[in-house]
């Protein structure tokens, strides 16, 4: 992978609970305008999830300004696997809108009451035009620190598609989760979206 380019740090007052929930469940209804480089949506991300945090719940408005940076159309497919061509238009349209709502209702429960980390923007690596891996350093005040980072692909703008901290890409992760659901429940995709669209 090619370096792009060395970046200032970026240091602010987040949380790791919010860097991992803003991208780990990934679904918004459509990208919003963030810049034209993949720092730039990164950095609005974790703006966006310090705002929210001020009060220290998640609103659904506030929860959904954080997804507006997620490409729910490259990824909400991609975590049905091979079920997604079996499904037809009106469940494809019916699975994307119970997943904003999970997504939503993840944000709402997991970002809240986690201790302050200092976030810092490592750097930029490109794997192949349009596709780019942005990487952080997290600390908290216990002097942990771990490296998240953000895969962010260019479709009509620049917006994330995974995470990754720890050795796990959060997406994967979704996508084992949903196929062991389907595999529990004899394959039922319409039980698997009752489920999931059943968040708060």
């Amino acid at each position: 992978m090619k370096v792009l380019k060395s970046l200032s740090p970026l240091k602010t007052r987040t949380t790791l609970a919010g860097i991992l929930m803003a991208a780990a469940f990934l679904s918004p209804a459509a990208a919003a305008s963030t810049g034209g480089s993949p720092e730039a949506v990164v950095n609005t991300a974790v703006e966006r999830t310090l705002a929210a945090l001020e009060d220290a719940k998640i609103s659904n408005q506030e929860a959904d300004s954080i997804l507006e940076l997620i490409d729910v159309d490259q990824v909400a497919p991609f975590t049905m696997g091979r079920h997604w061509r079996t499904m037809d238009e009106a469940t494809k349209g019916e699975f994307l809108d119970a997943f904003r709502k999970f997504a939503r209702g993840q944000l709402r429960d997991h970002l809240s009451g986690f201790s302050q980390a200092d976030v810092e923007i490592l750097r930029t690596l490109e794997r192949r035009p349009g596709d780019t891996i942005v990487t952080m350093k997290v600390s908290n005040g216990d002097g942990d620190e771990h490296l998240v980072s953000w895969r962010v692909t260019d479709n009509d703008g620049w917006k994330v598609t995974d995470i990754e901290t720890m050795g796990l890409w959060f997406a994967i992760e979704q996508r084992a989760q949903f196929q062991a659901m389907l595999d529990k429940n004899g394959g039922n995709i319409r039980e698997l979206i009752s489920e999931i669209g059943a968040a708060r």
